[in-house]
């Protein structure tokens, strides 16, 4: 059997506020090219299985957008006889239980099998057997999924989780709901262990394996290879990686600014993105150990110039009067607009954005008065 292991492809994702020809979020678009590359090698090569594990959309509720976006591609499959198991992540599942989740759509397409009511369910696909568990709603909950599960003998059984994972290393993405469980519960008698969640590809153990996520979503990504896995289960198990063909996220490194100029500082920075080709690329640069005054003394119009043809290019600096970061755009602003620039680029889950967002600003407001 044939099967294709592919998680966290956050549909409805969008960031940096540039827009596509179309009119919408370009990062959004970026999203919805990788999972569409996706569908496309699945129908081109006509697998006898789809594991989705977890984070199909980036949001407990996402935009009309994304979800038509995702059933266009689901019924791509569908058409084709292609059949998927979906398991919902931390960021689809919802805080409350009597909460309705946007999976349940999915029930109404043949061959797509949507896991999403927060505990184990088993499926059968020829000699092939399913250990499907979704994001549950509590730690007490995921342990009762775990210990239920029950290998069936003469099949090759197969796990599908989406946590992280607590070992020798962690790994794990830090979401204030994410759920993380020790590597004893990864059983040797299973075949292959599908996991999602944690955005790098990664082998856990010799039968466990991360897929990584399909694009990049934070620089902490930059660099990495985005794809998925190609599984082809006989007597053994064998997997391939299968990149996608995804816009460049690149961490530029550092500049040490303590013995330089703004001038020097300045041509340093030209210099790097003419090497780069920043055309259409994500990137960042810190520069670091640099005093305010020379800071403020940067030829902000020369970087705006030669950075514009990058789709988004973040200079951050550390001074030496503080050892933190602060995100530079070419200009300080309000503080006010400061704010909104640094909580944009915050790792918050989005459910909890809008209400920090709005307490931040009502308490700015009272001390700018």
């Amino acid at each position: 059997m044939r099967i294709l292991h592919v998680a966290d492809t956050h549909l409805g994702y969008s960031a940096y506020h540039k827009v596509a020809s179309n009119g919408l979020n370009q990062r959004e678009m970026d999203v919805y090219n990788a999972f569409k590359q996706f569908i496309d090698y699945a129908i081109e090569t006509k697998p006898d299985l789809i594991l989705h594990c977890g984070d199909l959309f980036d949001s407990v509720r996402p935009t009309n957008r994304a979800i038509s976006f995702a059933l266009q591609q689901l019924l791509r499959l569908s058409e084709e006889d292609i059949p998927i198991v979906i398991i919902s992540g931390n960021h689809e599942t919802p805080k409350l239980r009597e909460t309705g989740s946007v999976f349940r759509i999915f029930e109404h397409i043949k061959g797509v099998h949507p896991v999403y009511k927060g505990k184990y369910e088993q499926m059968e696909f020829s000699d092939v057997i399913i250990h499907a568990i979704p994001h549950c709603h509590t730690g007490e909950d995921l342990k009762k999924a775990l210990e239920s599960i029950e290998i069936k003998e003469g099949y090759h059984n197969i796990q599908m989780l989406h946590v992280g994972i607590i070992g020798v290393k962690e790994f794990r993405r830090g979401d204030f709901n994410e759920q993380v469980i020790p590597t004893g519960y990864l059983k040797q008698e299973f075949s292959y262990i599908a996991l999602g969640h944690y955005h790098k590809e990664t082998e856990i153990s010799k039968n466990a394996y991360y897929a990584g996520s399909t694009e990049h979503f934070s620089f902490k990504e930059a660099g990495e290879e985005k794809g998925f896995f190609e599984i082809e289960i006989n007597s053994d198990v064998k997997k391939n990686f299968i990149p996608l063909k995804i816009r460049p996220m690149i961490d530029l490194g550092i500049i040490d600014c303590s013995s330089l100029s703004s001038e020097e500082i300045t041509k340093k920075i030209e210099d790097m993105l003419s090497e780069i080709n920043a055309e259409g690329k994500i990137l960042r640069l810190l520069l670091k150990k640099i005093d305010r005054s020379i800071y403020r003394g940067l030829d902000f119009e020369v970087i705006k110039k030669i950075s514009s043809p990058a789709l988004y290019f973040e200079l951050t600096y550390e001074t030496t009067e503080h050892a933190y970061e602060l995100t530079g755009k070419g200009r300080i602003g309000t503080l006010v607009e400061e704010w909104r620039e640094f909580v944009s680029k915050t790792p918050i889950d989005e459910r909890m954005r809008e209400e920090i967002e709005k307490l931040a600003l009502s308490y700015l407001s009272e001390v700018s008065m």
